[in-house]
Parts: C-alpha cells; structure tokens; sequence
C-alpha cells in the first residue's frame, strides 16, 4: 500500500467527520472522522436522552443534541438550552461561562496546546428557555482535530436555589469546514460549486453522478470507535446540502423491502415517508420487495435493474442468492446459493462489509470471502447467459479484484492503483506515493493524484499535484492542478471534462 495511502487513510480516521469508503486505485474520499460505521441496516444508536426537560441543541443542526462531543466548524454557533424548570439567570450563564473553555489537562488536549478562547452572548427566550451564541476567538488548529469548547450548564442554579448536577454537556471539537471545488483536468479557472458550513465526510455514488452522500457524526475521538452518523445528500451541481432523518446505503443491508433511487443510493422501505418529504425528487425510487434479509446491492449500467444478495435472515451471512429485480416489468429474478462464501466481514469491528456490485453492461462483477482465510471468491454473473461463475483477476495476492474501467471497457483500474488491459496485461503501477482515482468519461485517461513533500519535520508537509494518466500511450501528463494535504477526490463530472475536489483552500490551477 502506497504511503499516499496510508496517510489518507489516518487523515479518515482524525479528521473532518467521509465515510471510510475507498475507490479502486484511490485513498478514502475525503479525510473524515473515524471510519467505522453502525452495523449497516440498523438503525443508529442515538445518545441516551437527556434528562426530561433538560436539552442542549446546535441551531446548525437539530438532530445534534447533548450529550454529545461532536465536530462542529469555528464559526459563530447558537445553541439552544431548554430546562425543566426556571433557571437562575445570572447563575446559568456564569456556569456556562466557567465551563466553556476547558483546560490543557482536559483528555485530548496536548500539555502545551492553547485551550481555545471564546465569546459567549446569551438570549433569554423565558427563564427556562436560553438561546447561547458561542464566538471562537482564537485557537491553535493541529494536524488533526482535537480541541473545542464545551456547553455545560452544570453547577448552574435554579430559581428556587437548586443546583444543576449530572446533566448533559454538548462537547465541541473545532475543525474548519470544506469547499467543494470543481478543476478543470486541462486547466483553466477553479470554480467554488459549494460553501459546506460544518465539516462533513463524504461517499461517492455512481460514476459522473452529480450526487454524493455526506454523512458526520454523532461522537468524535481520536480513535477507531463506531459512532452512529447522520446523513445528507449532496448536489455537487448545485451546490444543496439536503440533511435527511434515515440512513441512504451505497449498498443496501437489511429486510428484504427496500427503495431503490436510481441516483445510486438504496434506503429501507420503513422511511419511504421520511424520503418523499425530504429528498429532492423522491420519487424517482423504485420499491424492491425480495422477502428475505439483503446484504448487498446495485443497479445495472442501464438503470433498470437492482441486483441484490440475499438470504432467508439476517444470520445467514454465507452461500447467499442472486436477485435481479427488474424495475420496469416487476419482475424477480433468483438464483438460489449462487454466490457461495461468507460477506466479507470489517477487520476492525464486528460490523459486516455489504456486497457490490458492479455492471459494465455485459456482466456483473460481485465478491464473497472464504471463511477463514478470508480470501476473496470473485464472481461474475453474465447477462447474455443467466450465470454466475468465477472469474480469474489477473493479480494473485491482491486482497480485492474489485476494479473500474473505461466506458468501452478496454483498461481496468484495480484497487491496488494497477492498470490492466481488459485481457489481463500489466500496463501501469503509479509512482510510489502516487494513486489513480477515476477515469475521465469517454476517455482512457484516469486521474493521477501525486504525493509530494515540501519539508521536513514532524508532521512532515506535503500537497498533492493533480495529473492525468493515458493508457494508450502510458504516460502521466503534466500537473493541472496543486492540492492542499488535507484535500481529497470527489470524482468526475460526467462529461469528463473537471475532478471535484473537497478542500478548506483552494486548488491552484497549475500554470
């Protein structure tokens, strides 16, 4: 694994709030916080209640509430706290005043960090009714996110001379938020399609989708502990962050009822009301009803069809049936054990990884994993036949075959970064510290994001130049872009023609 990598993949874990999601030749999409996620088709945990009547809740974002301690941007933030009972004005806000900037000794803040410095005002909407506005004045950004300030109304007292003991705190850790910003791949002007207002992670979708789903979550620690997420759903046309109540999967696991929307994105069938009222267009979503428990999906290059792995429950998680259901004709499709294997399983948590798959039009690419030496099974379902077979990837070691490929299919871009002709020849391994992302529509040409260091030290500076890679000629062009370190890949548009990148600055536009 490239040390391009490697270093995006620490960045996912420490930084802003996507989604622990890696494309074939490329680092996770964009650094987020840490990458593990709730079982997929459960529900999100969500923090135990406060105690009845007591509250605290970012403005930003409601469904953000103590006890919670959480990523948020350093810009001017109001929070709202309701209590069960009239409050002592002035005692509330010396205790939000005393507690707001916690001090070195605080767990994660280093001992010679600089605790961060705010500016509180306070709107009283009635004696149990606060709004609070939180001005960050000045603190000392690391390398990675981990100092904030707190809203903790403890010690605090009520009317009749009470105090406040054991209740929620709302715990910030500051991190500046992203732009997106579309790069044109043969130079020219940068263009700011989005402004996000928090840090978000993100998760691409089809190809040239114009679409992503952004997602943060409901905890931050320097580590690799699960956190229930919310998610959003992202038009990088528009630039229109939609924040939605359930949860939208790349790939769907859960009861075998279920919405496919063919923007690239699958929800259960229990928030098909939440979905019409919140998403843009809902009802564009094709209801699947297979019966069973699904532990993976897709749709099929023309958009007619979902493709899904399934077994009789949940528990089953080996030798599972194929499932094309058709979305024009309602039509089922199944294919009983087919896809023999167990779904591969997260090497860092009990969570399972749902199945892919992916269709270039001819057949459909899908994987399982031995039991215990967790070796990948590869399919391959054709459509002209009706079969699943296997298939030999031309690496041997690798731990995926998954790949992507040109529109006619003539150059694969594997997981690994490896460049392989559709008959398994070797063509291009990217330069150490090097990856490949995505391939530009119409085009053999694929997206080069280069490593380059610029100093020495601890952490060591670097950026990332942005080039292309021709695979009928095998060469890489020169940079068309210059990435700040903390920058990451969105994708293509779906002409080919501009890379979105997620990034607080800007990219230079090489000259």
């Amino acid at each position: 694994m490239s040390k391009t990598i490697v270093i995006a993949a620490l960045c996912l874990m420490l930084a802003a709030g996507a989604a622990g999601t890696q494309l074939p030749g490329g680092a996770p999409l964009v650094p987020g916080a840490p990458a593990q996620e709730p079982k997929p088709g459960v529900e999100p945990e969500r923090p135990e209640p406060a105690e009845q009547g007591f509250s605290i809740r970012l403005e930003a974002d409601p469904r953000l509430q103590a006890p919670v301690r959480t990523l948020v941007a350093p810009r001017k933030q109001t929070f709202t706290l309701t209590f069960a009972e009239a409050m002592d004005r002035a005692s509330v806000e010396a205790a939000l005043r005393k507690n707001a900037e916690p001090s070195g000794t605080q767990p994660g803040m280093a001992p010679d960090s600089e605790p961060v410095r705010v500016k509180l005002a306070y709107r009283w909407q009635s004696d149990r009714k606060l709004q609070l506005e939180v001005e960050v004045l000045s603190w000392k950004p690391g390398p990675y996110p981990v100092y904030g300030y707190h809203v903790d109304a403890n010690g605090a007292r009520t009317a009749d001379g009470g105090e406040l003991r054991g209740q929620p705190v709302f715990e910030t850790v500051l991190q500046y938020p992203a732009s997106v910003w579309k790069v044109p791949v043969g130079g020219g002007t940068v263009v700011r399609t989005g402004e996000l207002a928090e840090p978000y992670a993100f998760h691409g979708l089809q190809a040239g989708s114009r679409y992503v789903l952004a997602a943060k979550t409901t905890g931050y620690c320097e580590c690799d502990a699960p956190f229930p997420r919310l998610y959003s759903l992202y038009d990088l046309d528009k630039g229109v962050m939609t924040d939605l109540s359930f949860r939208p999967m790349a790939s769907y696991e859960g009861a075998g009822d279920l919405y496919a929307d063919p923007r690239g994105f699958f929800y259960g069938a229990d928030a098909a009301d939440a979905a019409a009222k919140e998403l843009p267009e809902g009802a564009l979503a094709k209801r699947v009803a297979v019966g069973g428990y699904v532990h993976g999906s897709g749709w099929s290059k023309d958009g007619t069809k979902v493709l899904l792995a399934v077994s009789s429950a949940k528990e089953q998680d080996e030798n599972l049936d194929l499932v094309i259901y058709d979305t024009v004709n309602l039509t089922v499709q199944r294919l009983p054990g087919v896809l023999k294997g167990r779904v591969e399983h997260s090497q860092v948590s009990d969570d399972r990884i749902p199945v892919t798959f992916r269709d270039n039009g001819s057949e459909v690419r899908t994987a399982m994993r031995e039991d215990e030496a967790l070796t990948e099974i590869p399919y391959v379902y054709s459509w002209s036949t009706g079969k699943v077979t296997q298939w030999d990837p031309p690496m041997k070691e690798a731990y995926s075959s998954d790949y992507t490929e040109t529109d006619d299919g003539r150059y694969r871009l594997y997981q690994n970064g490896e460049v392989y002709t559709r008959e398994g020849t070797l063509k291009f391994q990217p330069p150490v510290q090097s990856s490949l992302s995505f391939w530009l529509a119409g085009s053999h040409r694929a997206v080069l994001q280069e490593y380059v260091e610029t100093g020495s030290g601890d952490p060591v500076t670097f950026h990332y130049e942005l080039k292309t890679y021709d695979a009928d000629t095998n060469r890489t062009s020169g940079a068309f872009a210059k990435l700040s370190g903390q920058s990451s890949l969105l994708g293509t548009d779906a002409r080919g023609e501009s890379v979105y990148v997620v990034s607080a600055a800007a990219p230079e536009p090489w000259k």
